[in-house]
């Protein structure tokens, strides 16, 4: 029987997330499927305006608590989720989302922002809504940063090009180390790929692992 199936991808800065969305996306679209491709934050009209707020802002001039920008993202999700993501879930759609509540968790927590507040954020705001399936990226800290560094170089950009670009290699261990907590906690919903391999290898370890979920729900055959 055919059921929505939601997908996420998750992973730090330069961990190769937009390649692998691309990559993962027209692969899904080759196959005919279904398929409902989306961001965080960002995936709906309000969320482009929140989006603006969050990753536009200037650190050195205006300071934002923890908890301010938690609940900025969570503001975004909810909308999301109420406007894409569940509709396409219930029309038996592929919903795949380049980064999600785990986000929040690495980030924000990394941040200051409470576990507990974290837990009931997406105790209120998800309810039931989760992943089946978590691809998680993950590359070291180190090498990670400069890619970062190389991508902004090749766009002719002097400066830090997104929020947590700016922050320093400290901040980014941190928040891998947060992602791979999760991963452990939730090993069949988490799956991690070494994403310091060359793309193509990286994106076949991702479908290998997505068709078999594909396969669970009824949309892929073979």
């Amino acid at each position: 029987m055919v059921s929505g199936v939601f997908l996420t991808l998750e992973g730090i800065e330069g961990s190769g997330k937009s390649t692998q969305m691309r990559l993962l996306s027209e692969r899904l679209r080759e196959k005919k499927l279904p398929l409902v491709v989306s961001k965080e934050p960002g995936g709906t009209s309000l969320g482009i305006r929140i989006r603006q707020v969050l990753l536009d802002r200037d650190p050195t001039v205006e300071t934002c608590t923890p908890e301010s920008e938690l609940f900025l993202f969570y503001a975004d999700r909810a909308q999301h989720l109420q406007e894409v993501i569940r509709p396409a879930l219930a029309e038996n759609k592929i919903v795949l989302v380049d980064r999600f509540e785990d986000s929040s968790r690495a980030y924000q927590g990394t941040l200051g922002a409470s576990k507990s507040l974290l837990d009931q954020l997406a105790e209120n705001i998800l309810g039931s809504t989760r992943p089946h399936l978590t691809i998680l990226l993950d590359i070291d800290s180190e090498l990670s940063l400069q890619r970062v560094e190389t991508r902004n170089l090749s766009l002719g950009r002097e400066f830090k090009e997104r929020r947590y670009d700016q922050e320093t290699l400290r901040f980014h261990q941190e928040v891998r180390s947060r992602f791979l907590e999760i991963a452990r906690a939730e090993p069949r919903r988490v799956f991690i790929v070494e994403a310091h391999h060359p793309p193509e290898q990286v994106f076949e370890s991702i479908w290998d692992r997505v068709s078999e979920t594909l396969k669970a729900h009824g949309h892929l055959v073979s």
